[in-house]
């Protein structure tokens, strides 16, 4: 239950426990004044308090039609009661004739969730422990008092109590004895200390004042003020636990752990940085869902935190305002946005606020067609609302950074801000030079990917069956697997991978690729160093890897006949196609060095802190 689902679910059961009085009062018509109960009056003496000789006379009658010594659970509750407290809870109490507190309470407490004096909370305690509504005992309170107190649980109004005992630093018995002993001193100096004489003198001077009165029941002792803000409290607090209570230099903000063993983009910045800083200054955030990142896509002592698992509890906004709050605790060189939801959600609120003390930047991909056939993506949503804010935007391919400048029409002077970073190859993957031996075997054509309509499986499979002499080996998510689709005799489904290298290529003649839109994919740049000849969609960014020279690049529009076409071609001349692969793998290596990418990552995310840094 969120803070904000417990705050209504408190009020609407408060309301519902004033219907049911009601409705019992009508029903019954006016009540009589009841019957003195059976025995002996309590010692009390007449109180001389701040809230005036009115609300004192009657709360010494009120302690006076008490009776004690006939039922010991009426004399339990009796010894702990306030009746300044529950009289100032619901103030029309005081025009009832001749009711017994402690009896109305044992009667009425749980419906109208009123409390017996003001370090329990009804509603708190039913909400922590709801089986107690309907307990052995004939109110929660009295289960508390005899075992619930004793074993541990927790009555106190405060919130979050477990949760800022942690972030305090100190037990949860410790805090609780701090919030009773620090509760119970404010409400004897409101009743009897000065504090209270200055707002009687106060109330003299504007009569409204009193009024407020019903208000000391509920006194907020900070830290422990709005529930919503404690969860954000201890969210970022648990942040910052994980991560050693560090500042960070660079903070990836991603949507989950992406699919794939390569790095992508946010393992290539990593990478690319930690030369220059310590691991542990990276930290990644992941906002939208779980799930875990494959070995090696990011640096040995990278922090990774799942964001969205310790927020769950959180509403959107609230969810939202701790991430921009946990962002700017870092104090960071560079936040970077990686397809972050709720980051961008957090900008159209924040975005001023964050980017006028942080250094923020979008890192855009391609768009992305939905099923009516209209194309949607970040950059279609947030460019023109945040390009003025952030401290720049980069893509991942020349085809996207050109398409945003030409649609938002960036002038030239403005034009800096916007760059595309060139992700690197890995040199040391294997490397094959020569394709497969063996005049009996049947050609092995490899495809990998998410079973999705950007894959376009359903044109894989059309391909597959226009070649039954050829065979065809699936890599792809496992729990999309056969999902009610007509697989082809000759497509063999092998799982899922976690890095290409584990893949047989020794055994590929052909990697197929056949995605409807994309921007520079890594495992087109993965594949291109392998030594693999390509056959590929020539879409969006793609147009950066495959040239008519070093593959084979099949027009985005065409059909599977030109995809059969072009593997029949590859697998009719193996030497021409190690030559096109080898020339791929050549110009590959040297255009996307691991190098320039450092330098150009450096240059544009970190900041030189030589001059304001001490030992």
């Amino acid at each position: 239950m969120t803070p904000r689902q417990r705050e209504l679910y408190l009020k609407l059961r408060r309301r519902a426990g004033r219907v049911r009085a009601r409705v019992r009062t009508l029903r019954s018509g006016p009540a009589a004044p009841p019957a003195p109960r059976p025995g002996r009056v309590p010692d009390v003496e007449r109180e001389e308090t701040n809230f005036g000789p009115l609300l004192d006379e009657a709360m010494f009658r009120a302690r006076r039609r008490m009776r004690i010594g006939v039922d010991p659970d009426y004399d339990l509750v009796q010894q702990n009661f306030d009746v300044y407290h529950y009289a100032l809870q619901a103030p029309r109490i005081l025009e009832r004739q001749g009711v017994d507190y402690v009896q109305h309470f044992l009667d009425s407490g749980v419906d109208t969730l009123r409390s017996p004096d003001v370090n329990f909370s009804m509603a708190d305690y039913l909400q922590r422990y709801p089986e107690r509504a309907t307990g052995p005992e004939r109110s929660p309170y009295l289960e508390w008092l005899k075992r619930g107190k004793a074993a541990g649980e927790i009555a106190d109004p405060a919130p979050a109590i477990p949760q800022m005992a942690h972030v305090l630093g100190r037990s949860t018995e410790e805090v609780l004895d701090l919030l009773v002993e620090r509760r119970t001193d404010l409400m004897q100096r409101l009743k009897t200390g000065e504090l209270g004489e200055q707002i009687a003198k106060a109330s003299e001077i504007e009569p409204l004042i009193g009024h407020a009165m019903p208000r000391f029941t509920r006194p907020r002792l900070l830290p422990f003020g709005h529930p919503p803000a404690l969860e954000q409290l201890s969210v970022i607090h648990a942040v910052h636990e994980a991560v050693g209570f560090r500042r960070a230099r660079l903070v990836l903000v991603i949507n989950r752990p992406r699919w794939g063993g390569g790095r992508r983009m946010e393992g290539h910045l990593a990478h690319a940085l930690v030369p220059d800083i310590e691991p542990h200054e990276v930290v990644v955030i992941y906002t939208d869902k779980s799930g875990e990142s494959p070995a090696g896509r990011f640096p040995t002592g990278v922090h990774e935190i799942d964001f969205g698992a310790l927020a769950e509890n959180l509403e959107d906004d609230d969810a939202e305002a701790a991430l921009v709050v946990l962002l700017r605790t870092f104090h960071a060189d560079a936040i970077v946005n990686i397809n972050s939801a709720m980051l961008y959600r957090a900008m159209r609120a924040f975005g001023r606020a964050l980017t006028a003390s942080e250094r923020v930047f979008l890192c855009f991909f391609c768009s992305e067609q939905v099923p009516t056939g209209a194309w949607t993506s970040w950059s279609m949503r947030y460019f023109y609302r945040l390009y003025g804010q952030v401290a720049g935007v980069f893509t991942d391919s020349l085809h996207l950074a050109e398409e945003l400048q030409r649609a938002y029409n960036i002038p030239e002077s403005d034009r800096s801000r916007l760059q595309t970073l060139h992700a690197p190859v890995v040199r040391d993957l294997p490397f094959v030079e020569a394709a497969p031996a063996g005049d009996q075997r049947r050609p092995q054509v490899f495809w990998a990917g998410r079973w999705d309509r950007q894959k376009r499986v359903e044109l894989f499979f059309a391909i597959a069956r226009a070649m039954p002499d050829v065979d065809f080996r699936m890599w792809g998510e496992p729990v999309m697997t056969g999902r009610g689709r007509n697989v082809p005799r000759n497509v063999e489904m092998q799982g899922r991978y976690g890095h290409i290298s584990e893949l047989p290529l020794h055994e590929a003649d052909v990697w197929l690729y056949t995605s409807a839109w994309d921007g520079v994919p890594s495992q087109l740049l993965e594949v291109g160093v392998t030594g693999v000849p390509v056959v590929g969609t020539l879409v969006g960014g793609t147009g950066e890897i495959l040239t008519p020279e070093e593959a084979w690049p099949i027009a985005e529009s065409a059909g599977a006949d030109a995809y059969v076409a072009a593997l029949r071609e590859a697998l009719a001349d193996p030497i021409e196609a190690r030559r096109r692969s080898g020339a791929l793998r050549k110009r590959l290596l040297a255009e996307r060095t691991e190098e320039d990418f450092r330098d150009q990552a450096t240059r544009l995310l970190l900041l030189d802190r030589s001059a304001t840094e001490g030992p």
